[in-house]
Formats: C-alpha cells, structure tokens, sequence
C-alpha cells in the first residue's frame, strides 16, 4: 500500500555524539602524542557508519513495519497492526525545526526521515492514521 525509505537523520546525529560527546574519551584521546591521529580516525569511522544508515516504512494490508538498516544490513525492526499516530519530529510535534517525522506504533516512537522530506512522509502516512486497520483488527 505505501513503501518509503531514507537516509535516518536521528541515528546519524547520535552517531556524531560519539566523538563530540564521549564521555570523556575525545579529550583523553586529544591529550595523547597520536591524539589527532586517532581522532581523525573516530571521525573517519563516524562518517562511515553515518553514511549508510537507513530507516524504511512499509504499509501493508495487514500491518506496518519500519525497518532501520546500515547500509542494506537490517539491525532493528518495528511491527504493528496499525499507525497510532505520525507527527513532526520536533518540538511539540510542530515542522519548525523538526529533523523528520515521528510514527507511534503500538506505544513506541520511532524517528524516521530527514528535514528534506518529512512534510511528503507525514502527508503520505496520514490516511493510514487511525483510521485504517487491517482485516480482523476493528
């Protein structure tokens, strides 16, 4: 019924906490004679798993599942009967700065897109908003 994917702004962002945000590991690493070295690796590394995160929504007739992926190696996968509900990835629900959408299925939130596309994504997972259910399910 409806088939979606796109690079997955909210992982590749906390991908970049890694080096920036360390807990401490960047300026031990910064205080080393290779510190540099390794940083530049860090950041190589970060751009390498940055580069090939994914996430995916697909709308069948009797559920949906978003599936989050490195490159074309699935890692997490999300089913339900049905959406709950899709709003703005941002401050309460608003477009103004939000990095994506967010679909809520069966109790969980789960991010998906970019700022690129979300208004397309939250226009075309709107129908399927509370409204539809699959056969045998209400």
């Amino acid at each position: 019924m409806f088939a979606f994917e796109s690079a997955d702004s909210l992982a590749q962002f906390t991908v970049w906490l890694i080096p920036f945000a360390g807990g401490g590991i960047v300026s031990i690493l910064a205080g080393q004679w290779a510190g540099w070295k390794l940083l530049a690796a860090l950041a190589l590394i970060c751009l390498l798993l940055i580069g090939g995160l994914r996430s995916s929504i697909q709308v069948f007739p009797d559920h949906v599942e978003v599936v989050r992926k490195w490159f074309f190696v699935p890692y997490k996968t999300y089913r339900s009967c049905f959406i709950e509900d899709v709003a703005f990835g941002g401050d309460w629900g608003l477009e103004e700065g939000a990095m994506g959408i967010v679909v809520r299925m069966s109790g969980q939130e789960i991010h998906l897109g970019t700022s690129k596309n979300m208004r397309y994504l939250y226009e075309s997972l709107i129908p399927f908003v509370n409204t539809w259910r699959p056969p045998g399910h209400g």
